[in-house]
């Protein structure tokens, strides 16, 4: 289940990885270049009801948004879980089967999904490339901590270290966000002590009960920077 399964050539929606990590099961698929035309043979893949929502969209938001279910349903059956239709909750977000939690995110190419059993705590993804320096956000999405703790390291290291934090942050408030049912600011999680694929996290919520258990991990890989995340309130 560790194993990376690459899929050559590169095909529309073709399994690009399905592997085990720290918070559950993740699959990422490749992505085509938007079409105006719906990818009616990939469709197939999905839901009926899944269908209907995805034909609503066009161009770059429908691929990502078939993408993410065909890769979460790939998750899904490596647990031997056949998905029900995964719609979306008001905020975007997939509404999870009651035993299941899920959390898909897309970037450059790809589209990958957290899939894991409820019962562990509720997790959250995101996935990075890095891309052009823009440190320039750092101080949009990092507290005065955070930004002293970026601020002290050399140059090169700058743009790595905001981009780390900002994952971090996204996959925890995709954790979060279901159950607390609203927008999560930067400001409400401070991030740090990052090394070795951990870090710590401190959670100052301005609604809603802090959960009693919170933990982030993230892993360099080929692609880009995946950041995963748990969270559980017992």
């Amino acid at each position: 289940m560790d194993a990376i399964r690459y899929a050559f050539p590169v095909n529309p929606f073709s399994t690009a990885f399905t592997r085990g990590m720290a918070h559950g099961i993740v699959a990422a698929v490749h992505l085509p270049e938007p079409s105006d035309e719906h990818p009616d043979a990939f469709l197939q893949q999905l839901h009926v009801d899944e269908q209907h929502h995805a034909r609503q969209l066009s161009g770059k938001r429908q691929i990502e948004w078939v993408g993410g279910r065909i890769a979460a349903r790939n998750a899904a059956q490596t647990l031997g879980v056949d998905l029900p239709p995964l719609l979306p909750d008001g905020y975007g977000a997939p509404v999870s089967p009651p035993s299941l939690t899920i959390s898909i995110s897309h970037k450059a190419g790809l589209a990958m999904a957290l899939v894991a059993r409820k019962v562990h705590g509720l997790v959250g993804i995101d996935f990075e490339v890095l891309g052009r320096d823009r440190s320039e956000i750092a101080s949009k999405v990092l507290n005065p901590f955070e930004l002293a703790e970026v601020n002290g390291l050399v140059d090169e290291r700058r743009w790595t270290a905001v981009l780390l934090r900002f994952s971090i942050k996204e996959a925890l408030y995709k954790a979060l966000a279901p159950r607390l049912q609203r927008y999560i600011g930067f400001e409400e999680a401070q991030v740090s002590s990052l090394a070795n694929g951990s870090a710590r996290v401190e959670l100052t919520l301005k609604e809603g009960e802090n959960p009693a258990h919170a933990e982030v991990k993230y892993e360099w890989i080929a692609d880009g920077l995946v950041a995963t995340a748990r969270v559980r309130w017992e």
